[in-house]
Order: C-alpha cells, then sequence, then structure tokens
C-alpha cells in the first residue's frame, strides 16, 4: 500500500540514523523493525535516476541488490534477518569516504560560490550610488511537506526564475539576484532569496518582500510560507548587533558596504553543512545560483 512520504525528512533521517548505526558497538533495540520501515518507506520515494548525497547511495543499493516489492512487513524483517548487525553495520561503513567526500565537494563548492557570490554583488550595488537589498527567504507549509518533492520545488524554483527574468512586478528596477537552495530537518526544501535593486527608482524593502512571498505562495498553489527578512523586530535586531546589511546600501559608506558583504555571505556558508541537499534530480540542478 502507497503511502505520503516526507521526502525531505525522510533522506536526512537515513543519513542521521546510518551514521549512528556505523557508530554502536552492538545491535540497537528494534535495529531490524525500524531498518524495514525505513527501506519500505524510500522504496517509495526512490528514483533510479536521481544523484543522492553520500550514505543515501547506500539505500539506493540496497534497493538494487534486493527486490522487496510484495514483501509484507513481517516478511521484509525476515528477508532482512538473514544477514546480522555487525554485516549491515559493514556494509554501511563502506559508505563513509563517499560520505565524506561528498561533505568535503560540498565544502569546496559552498567555499567557490561564496567568492563568485561576493564578486557579483560587489559588481551589482557598484552600478547606483543607491541600492535597495532585499532578502526574503521561501519555504513550504510545515503541515504540507509530504505534498512536496524535490521534482515540485526544482518545478517551482524554475517559474520563480522565469517570473524574475521578465522583470515586471515586484521584479522591475532589479540589477541582479542571487539565491541558495538548501534543505534542513523542519525547514525542509526551502530557498535563501537575495535582490539587488536600482536604489533610485525602488525603496521599501519590507514591501518588496512582501510582494515576493505573495508570488511565492501563489507559484506553489498556497502550499509555501515566506520569512521576510526586513521584519521591523529582525532589523532591530541586526542593528544592535551591528550587522545590518539589507535595505538601503550606498555605494561610498564602507560600513554599509562591509555588512552588506558579510550578509550576503550567509546563503552560501561553507559551514552550514547539515543544510546541504541529500538528492538532485538527474538533470544538473544548480543549488546556487
Amino acid at each position: 500500500m502507497s503511502m505520503r512520504i516526507n521526502e525531505s525528512a525522510l533522506l536526512i533521517q537515513l543519513e542521521n540514523i546510518t551514521e549512528s548505526w556505523i557508530a554502536l558497538d552492538n545491535e540497537p533495540d528494534s535495529f531490524f523493525e525500524d531498518f524495514a520501515v525505513l527501506l519500505y518507506e524510500f522504496k517509495q520515494i526512490y528514483h533510479r535516476s536521481y544523484s543522492y548525497f553520500g550514505y543515501i547511495n547506500a539505500w539506493c543499493n540496497l534497493l538494487k541488490q534486493h527486490d522487496i516489492a510484495g514483501l509484507t512487513s513481517n516478511e521484509l524483517i525476515e528477508y532482512l534477518q538473514e544477514q546480522s548487525f555487525k554485516e549491515y553495520q559493514q556494509y554501511f561503513i563502506g559508505y563513509k569516504s563517499l560520505h565524506l567526500k561528498d561533505l568535503r565537494r560540498h565544502r569546496e563548492n559552498e567555499s567557490r560560490n561564496k567568492r563568485s557570490l561576493k564578486a557579483k554583488v560587489t559588481k551589482a550595488i557598484q552600478c547606483y550610488s543607491k541600492s535597495e537589498v532585499v532578502r526574503v527567504d521561501l519555504s513550504y507549509l510545515q503541515k504540507y511537506h509530504e505534498l512536496v518533492d524535490m521534482e515540485d520545488f526544482c518545478d517551482d524554483m524554475e517559474q520563480l526564475r522565469k517570473d524574475i527574468s521578465k522583470r515586471g512586478k515586484p521584479f522591475d528596477d532589479l540589477v541582479d539576484y542571487a539565491w541558495a537552495l538548501e534543505q534542513g530537518e523542519t525547514k525542509g526544501y526551502h530557498c535563501h532569496l537575495l535582490l539587488i535593486f536600482n536604489g533610485h527608482k525602488k525603496q521599501a524593502a519590507w514591501g518588496i518582500a512582501k510582494r515576493v512571498g505573495e508570488l511565492w505562495k501563489e507559484i506553489t498553489g498556497n502550499l509555501g510560507m515566506y520569512f521576510n527578512c526586513h521584519d521591523p523586530e529582525q532589523l532591530s535586531k541586526y542593528t544592535k548587533l551591528d550587522i545590518l546589511g539589507v535595505g538601503r546600501i550606498h555605494r561610498e559608506n564602507p560600513e554599509e558596504v562591509s555588512r552588506f558583504l558579510n550578509a550576503v555571505t550567509y546563503l552560501v556558508r561553507p559551514e552550514k553543512e547539515a543544510q546541504h541537499l541529500r538528492i538532485k534530480p538527474f538533470y544538473k540542478m544548480r543549488s546556487f545560483q
């Protein structure tokens, strides 16, 4: 029987539990029962043509090597019990080097993205003496995470990109933009979006972010939600910490520009490993633009 699976949460759970099983000295309680449930659930969301991160490949290969179609829950448990916990542990340990390699590649990509983004936005704010910098985080309501998979996320982001490229409202007078796609335990699939406008023609960043957020909700069929980074309480916190880097930025003000660049690089911080995407479609999806 098919079921609704929260794809994002399951992939993170598989990554975490694999890491925990590898570290254990003894078989955990209900190991085979948990193993069977997770393997069955992963089968429901698995795509042969997709690219998976690190430890998730171990689960992909289990499905390729073992035909579990049609097995009941008890039959699957009995089938898995033909091997011991230690044997499965050694199997998963065999993917540790791949996982570490993917993490290392993720950090390297983020470092490159950080340099690229800094050069890109520096050029953008040199276009006019005043820039209006807008930050908005786009995600999905948690109660709908089971309805949103990576393909849906990609489709929604592609529609947003098309809307941005048309430069109609609210993207008129846009100089440049950037986004970072991530995956978190509670936020699921989400996007950090940065927009840089001609500050002589655009102002009121809160209102722009709100309109972008409402557009996102429309694109996602009201499954989406947004966080307006220009909320007064949020801005007050940034100001007290002397890290306010959004809103009105003056090209000739080195302190504003410095805070802006520091704030921007948050989008692609290499140390945000827990936010990496665990799945990408076969076509090479960019997690940074």
